[in-house]
């Protein structure tokens, strides 16, 4: 590996990390400010779900392409339209502008420093740098660590400065913006070579079929609707909880800022640690294990009697289903010949992300219908079935990484 190439895993973790700040003061923020500039439960949701269905769409599109055009150039292009999609609201706010920034950058959102519906071109760049063969998965718990982090510094700007709510919301799109235009400077200096022999993605032994095998066609299904159970279950609490917070315990942005930096804080500990050397073939039960925790934590958090306890659950619950997912993103990989690394996570992303599309709309509805729990509630039963499937699809030796990964011992 030459020190150039060596730099790919560096520079798309600082991208993550630049990313996640921007995200994290948006999520700590946007909804709140919504709230007191006189918007509706029911209108955030819709524009939130809008958002959601639009990254839906182009993930499903652009994984496919990842196995046909360069993953940096299409990467390069995510981080240009965030660059590009807030300025027509900087240059002239309004409810119709802010609406197609929202869109188009995904703000509000998108978490853990993801690019969004540009993130299978991202894994495939992580999935072709040469990793030890005891540890393939190790880039992809560095990324997710990376970009967690910084969420958490996102949230704790939130904090230390808060703004009033039409400031605070053209300075999380400006920053967006300018953090958008730095990663996208770190993306133009990654070299884009060959798969090495020792990558993730290194040249299966088995001749290549053009059409999915049996238990490619099972392995796909199972995590399709593991990941679309699993998905409804995030929008449901994610892009909204800032809200659920100011709602439920009259807890403002610049309280629940800091509790949303401590949560983000410990996902970032935890992915740090999926990151070092866990032996590839524990690493599906090591997810199912931090999942069930969280699950646990889901279920009390609707009950909690006040701010301190549901922070608390929230950070449990935010590491054990946010630490995880560059793993699970890197297994996902694993399940289809190495030449279909981008239609893998295509459909592993875009399958987590459609049904988050109803999510935030359904929690928009619930709470204008005065049921503030309920949307907690279902998605801690959401994922329990989530991850009941995703243990179905990783108990079977012909399902598991270590198995089907060449680059595993």
């Amino acid at each position: 590996m030459t020190r150039r190439a060596g730099i790919r895993p560096l520079s798309l973790s600082a991208c993550r990390a630049l990313r996640g700040v921007a995200q994290g003061y948006l999520l700590a923020t946007l909804l709140p400010n919504l709230h007191a500039l006189g918007w509706s439960s029911l209108g955030w949701g819709t524009l939130l779900s809008g958002a959601l269905l639009a990254d839906f769409l182009l993930t499903a599109a652009i994984g496919i392409l990842s196995d046909h055009f360069p993953p940096k150039n299409l990467l390069l292009a995510g981080d240009l339209l965030g660059v590009l999609s807030p300025v027509p609201y900087l240059l002239h706010p309004g409810p119709l502008s802010l609406a197609t920034a929202l869109i188009l950058s995904g703000a509000g959102q998108r978490s853990n420093g993801s690019p969004g519906p540009w993130a299978p071109p991202e894994q495939v760049l992580l999935a072709r740098h040469p990793a030890p063969p005891d540890h393939p998965f190790g880039h992809f718990g560095r990324n997710m660590a990376a970009g967690l982090l910084g969420m958490s510094a996102g949230a704790l700007l939130a904090w230390a400065h808060p703004l009033s709510p039409a400031p605070g919301i053209r300075g999380g799109l400006a920053g967006l913006s300018l953090l958008s235009l730095a990663s996208f400077l770190l993306i133009l200096v990654i070299p884009e070579s060959p798969s090495p022999r020792r990558s993730l993605l290194a040249a299966s032994p088995r001749p290549l079929s053009p059409s999915l095998e049996g238990p490619e066609k099972r392995n796909m299904a199972l995590l399709f609707l593991s990941n679309i159970l699993g998905g409804l279950s995030l929008g449901l609490v994610d892009p909204v909880i800032a809200t659920w917070f100011l709602l439920r315990f009259h807890s403002g942005p610049s309280r629940t800022s800091l509790f949303l930096a401590i949560a983000f804080l410990a996902a970032a500990s935890v992915a740090l640690l999926l990151g070092l050397k866990i032996r590839p073939r524990t690493l599906p039960s090591t997810v199912i294990l931090l999942q069930a925790v969280a699950l646990v934590a889901a279920l009390l958090l609707p009950f909690a009697p006040s701010l301190i306890p549901a922070a608390f659950l929230y950070a449990i619950r935010t590491a054990g289903t946010r630490a995880p997912g560059g793993i699970r993103q890197a297994l996902a990989l694993t399940l289809l010949p190495p030449h279909r690394s981008g239609l893998a996570s295509g459909l592993h992303l875009s399958s987590l992300q459609a049904a988050q599309i109803a999510g935030p709309l359904f929690a928009g509805l619930l709470w204008h219908a005065g049921r503030m729990d309920t949307p907690l509630i279902a998605a801690a039963l959401l994922s329990g079935l989530s991850l009941a499937l995703f243990w179905h699809l990783y108990r079977s030796p012909k399902s598991s990484p270590a198995q089907n990964n060449p680059a595993s011992p």
